[in-house]
């Protein structure tokens, strides 16, 4: 059930990414060797069927500074765009400079909502969470991995904050992307998609 106070909207169950697309997403990319190099790619190839979208998140990840958490947002968004264009294939639309500022303008107010309800117990990437269960599952976990004490116990050498505004940009990614699901084959006429 979809919570009351949200600005953020629920995805279509023709949207969910299931689990095995978001592991045949990752694995993928493929062995540690030449990585780098693939990543790139992969990028490259989201920036040329979502234009808008690979352009904001470049420049979103492109503005972080703590080096892991960077690395880190590349394979999440690369991972996460691979996952809808491998389930979707042409129902996967591309997201137009309108419907991403839509996106990121209700998962902006939905944050504001939450923190002026003390009673309220979701967060905006809970709403997403119950929207793309298996994406949200996928990069939590990453992050997670990637903030672990190591064996020493002593804190990775990753900025928190650079961390939490990669998943902020994930997350919008991911809400993008589910709204740009067309219900059926090929592409349909939407005001918010280009």
């Amino acid at each position: 059930m979809w919570p009351a106070r949200a600005a953020i909207r629920p995805v279509s169950a023709h949207a969910q990414v299931g689990e095995h697309a978001v592991w045949h997403a990752e694995e993928g990319l493929g062995a540690p060797e030449g990585l780098e190099e693939r990543l790139e790619d992969a990028f490259v190839t989201l920036e040329t069927s979502q234009p808008a979208l690979g352009a904001w998140l470049r420049e979103e990840l492109d503005g972080v500074r703590d080096e892991t958490s960077r690395a880190l947002g590349f394979v999440l968004a690369t991972v996460v765009h691979r996952a809808f264009a491998e389930s979707f294939g042409a129902r996967l639309r591309r997201v137009g400079d309108d419907a991403l500022a839509s996106v990121r303008a209700a998962f902006a107010w939905d944050e504001e909502l939450r923190r002026g309800f003390a009673d309220e117990m979701l967060e905006s990437d809970d709403l997403v969470a119950i929207a793309q269960p298996h994406l949200v599952a996928f990069v939590r976990g990453e992050l997670e991995a990637a903030l672990v004490l190591d064996e020493d116990g002593e804190a990775p050498d990753v900025d928190l904050d650079a961390a939490a505004s990669v998943y902020r940009a994930v997350l919008i990614e991911i809400l993008a992307l589910g709204e740009a699901v067309a219900t059926g084959v090929g592409p349909q006429p939407s005001p918010l998609l280009a």
